[in-house]
């Protein structure tokens, strides 16, 4: 999942922001680097000073040589939550 990877720099990166931003409010803010590929905008966590400077583009060769092919119709592969998410009445 190196959509939602987050860096160990990173992660410390959001949790000063957080903990220093002068007015937070409601916020959602998604705990991860700037990867390319993500599932979530995360441009709300500028509100709180966070700018993350990783990503987990430079793995994605490595890891995609060892992927087996994707089966893109299975809903393990195409919804967040992978092999947990359950599927309704009408999937």
């Amino acid at each position: 999942m190196l959509a939602t990877w987050l860096s160990f720099d990173d992660l410390e990166r959001l949790v000063v922001a957080a903990l220093t931003a002068p007015v937070v409010g409601h916020t959602v803010v998604y705990g991860m680097s700037d990867n390319a590929v993500t599932w979530w905008d995360n441009t709300p966590a500028r509100h709180v000073g966070y700018r993350p400077q990783d990503s987990s583009d430079r793995f994605r060769p490595a890891i995609e040589t060892r992927q087996p092919g994707l089966d893109r119709n299975d809903p393990a592969v195409v919804h967040q939550g992978g092999g947990f998410v359950k599927q309704g009445p009408f999937d």
